[in-house]
């Protein structure tokens, strides 16, 4: 994964742990920790009314990239310090669409410039909709069972037999049950070795 990271961009490794997110209200930026945080830290951060807490979880895959900021192609990811932790420019959203009923699917059209690693031997959990395959990013397998899929959608599960990347697509269609902090993205084309 490290081949792929070109200069400017940002490594997370997401083997250590959750990140959490802000939203910037004036300019519609989402700001990522890059190191580890716990929901009680993410609780207890100190911001200003300009950030609104998104939510903290883990990131499914065990690295991640992040090539460059929303309509930043060329140039390195931009960074800020948010109580003195790194944060960096993961993302901007597009376009919101909120579930037809509680508990259901919200999908979010993403600006990012996003890879995701995966280690072979991985059982990942992909979501198929009639309009192709989303992997899951954020949140656990454990909530998968609880999830309320849209009509047309089934859940399946592939075992990694090698090491895979994949680069969503940009803008990606981000698709989130909040209730239980997971989300699916995509769409993407599945290895053909799992």
């Amino acid at each position: 994964m490290q081949a792929q990271q070109k200069k400017g961009a940002v490594l997370i490794d997401h083997a250590s742990g959750m990140t959490g997110e802000f939203l910037d209200n004036q300019t519609g930026l989402i700001w990522m920790s890059v190191e580890s945080m716990t929901q009680h830290e993410f609780g207890n951060f100190e911001v200003d009314n300009q950030l609104t807490p998104v939510g903290v979880a883990p990131g499914a895959m065990d690295m991640a990239i992040f090539h460059y900021s929303p309509n930043g192609e060329g140039k390195p990811v931009l960074e800020r310090t948010i109580n003195g932790r790194r944060f960096i420019n993961a993302a901007s959203a597009e376009m919101v669409s909120t579930p037809s009923h509680p508990g259901g699917m919200a999908e979010i059209s993403v600006n990012k410039s996003h890879s995701l690693g995966f280690a072979a031997g991985r059982k990942l959990n992909v979501l198929s909709l009639p309009e192709g395959d989303f992997i899951e990013v954020v949140g656990t397998q454990a909530a998968d069972e609880q999830l309320r899929l849209p009509v047309g959608a089934t859940l399946k599960t592939i075992t990694l037999k090698q090491p895979w990347i994949v680069k969503l697509p940009t803008p990606a269609r981000t698709l989130w049950w909040f209730e239980h902090l997971r989300s699916f993205q995509g769409p993407v084309s599945l290895p053909t070795n799992s």
